[in-house]
Parts: C-alpha cells; sequence; structure tokens
C-alpha cells in the first residue's frame, strides 16, 4: 500500500470532487421533486371558475348582510399574496365595514356574531375560526372575515378575536404587500403543505412572517430544497432559534404574532420537523 502514499491527496481530491458531484445531483433531484410537489398542489383555479356562481351568490348575501354600513368586500388571505394551496382555505373574503357600523350597538362583537348567525340560515356547518368564518360552498373551502375600517385615508381595520373576546388591529393590504413581493412563496407554500399533511396548528400569517423576517431573511432566493431544509431545522430548535423569539405584525406593534401559537401547539411543530430531519428521503417528508 505504500506506492499509494503520494497519490492519496490526488485521491482525496478526487473523491472530494465526485462527493461534491453527487451532492449537486441530489440537491437538484430535491429541487425538482419540491418543484413537483408545488405544481401537485397548486391553488384550484378550475374549481373556482366552476365555484363563481357560487360565490357570487355568497358575495351577494355578505352585501345585503352589511347593508349601508359596507365598504368592499376585497379578496385577502392566500390568493391575494400568492401562496394558495389546495390543502387549506380556497379563497379569502374580507367585508370592509364604515368606521361607525355598530358602534352603539356592541360594537364588533355583535358585527361578528351577526354575522355568523346570518351565514348560518344559507349554509350548512358554519365553522367560527378566530377572526373568520370557514364555509363549504360545493367542495370550495371560503373564509369570511367581518372588519371595521378606521376613521380616515388608511387602510387599517379592527377584527374581532373571537378566542380571547377582544378586538385588534391589522392592515390587511400591507400584509398582502408585504408576503408577495417577499421573493419566498415557494418556500410558504412548501411549508404550508407540510402543515397541513402533518396536520399542525400553525397561523398562515404568523408562519408567512417568521419565514421572511426570521428564518430566511439572509438565505438565498434560488434554492427552495436548502431553504426548506433551513426551516425545518430552525423550528427543531424550538426556542432556542426563531420559535421563542417575539414576532410583532408590521401592520400593528400591538399585536404580537408570536403568541398566535400556544406552548403546546410550539411543541407540536418542534417535534414534527425533528422528525422530518430523521427521514432518509424526501418524499417521507413531503408528498
Amino acid at each position: 500500500m505504500i506506492f499509494l502514499y503520494p497519490l492519496l491527496p490526488q485521491l482525496m481530491k478526487e473523491f472530494s470532487f465526485f462527493k461534491a458531484i453527487q451532492e449537486m445531483a441530489k440537491t437538484k433531484g430535491e429541487n425538482e421533486y419540491l418543484d413537483s410537489i408545488l405544481q401537485k398542489y397548486n391553488n384550484k383555479l378550475p374549481v373556482l371558475l366552476v365555484g363563481l356562481v357560487h360565490l357570487s351568490t355568497l358575495k351577494q348575501r355578505l352585501k345585503e348582510w352589511a347593508g349601508n354600513c359596507l365598504i368592499e368586500i376585497c379578496n385577502s388571505g392566500s390568493y391575494a399574496k400568492g401562496t394558495a394551496i389546495k390543502l387549506s382555505s380556497d379563497i379569502d373574503y374580507l367585508i370592509s365595514l364604515k368606521s361607525d357600523c355598530n358602534e352603539n350597538n356592541g360594537g364588533l362583537q355583535s358585527i361578528y356574531n351577526s354575522l355568523y348567525e346570518r351565514l348560518c340560515l344559507h349554509y350548512k356547518n358554519v365553522r367560527k375560526q378566530n377572526v373568520s368564518f370557514r364555509l363549504n360552498i360545493n367542495g370550495l373551502e371560503v373564509d369570511v372575515t367581518p372588519a371595521r375600517k378606521h376613521r380616515g385615508n388608511t387602510n387599517n381595520h379592527w377584527l374581532f378575536i373571537s378566542k380571547k373576546n377582544t378586538w385588534k388591529q391589522t392592515n390587511i393590504q400591507k400584509h398582502i404587500n408585504d408576503i408577495s413581493q417577499s421573493g419566498r412563496i415557494k418556500e410558504i407554500k412548501l411549508f404550508k403543505i407540510w402543515r397541513e399533511l402533518h396536520k399542525l396548528d400553525f397561523p398562515s400569517i404568523y408562519l408567512e412572517y417568521l419565514i421572511v423576517k426570521e428564518i430566511l431573511i439572509f438565505k438565498p432566493k434560488d434554492n427552495i430544497e436548502s431553504n426548506f431544509w433551513s426551516i425545518l431545522e430552525n423550528l427543531a430548535q424550538g426556542k432556542n432559534a426563531s420559535l421563542g423569539k417575539r414576532l410583532i405584525d408590521p401592520a400593528n406593534s400591538s399585536n404580537i404574532l408570536s403568541d398566535l401559537l400556544t406552548n403546546n401547539e410550539k411543541d407540536k411543530v418542534v417535534f414534527q420537523a425533528k422528525k422530518s430531519l430523521e427521514q432518509s428521503f424526501m418524499n417521507k417528508i413531503i408528498w
């Protein structure tokens, strides 16, 4: 074996080269696989086109409910941001109401309860969520959020928080602009798919800003495989990484996005992230 010693540096160099090629091939393969997952769960525009009549009926019913309080009904959420996937809500509507709506008649809470009662007259199994209602209309998942606009020339709105029986200020348009222009749409959609497949609670607004403002803030934007791993690795560290940080809503400094998940819910995310990292193949993590 002595005669091989002079060749060791060259052999090591060639081994490192072939290993690098192998890693590049693996990365390319995983990038292609993740792209196929994004395509698989791409939003259901054909379904939405079929459901236009049902959505038009819903909008008309919402207008009748709002009456003179109505400013507009606008698209919000995942479709407006470009992060829609098949596994979660198909479409989101924000009902923008005038600033004095129900001001002396129960305020935001009465608005929330009144809309719930009206929706229940027309649709089965209306589900109350934290600030919105989830409807299933002929296979379409629709979220409807009532909101009262601030006075003046602003996009700020007040939302009723049913879980805490209080209200908060938000700016849906700022959220839409921040996320749609972030350059992180693919990573956000992949993580939403991962969240849904593993049945985790993780509010989209918190998920989106956690990825954009914390986990991937200094990461390149041309390698979704590497960035997807970075998200899992970060989450697996739990409170020692981004999940342990206080994340504030850029649209309202008093709205703490990181408080949208309980410690128990965060623990479940950490557990699943660790479990995913133990897998040898990407198709065991996201499929």
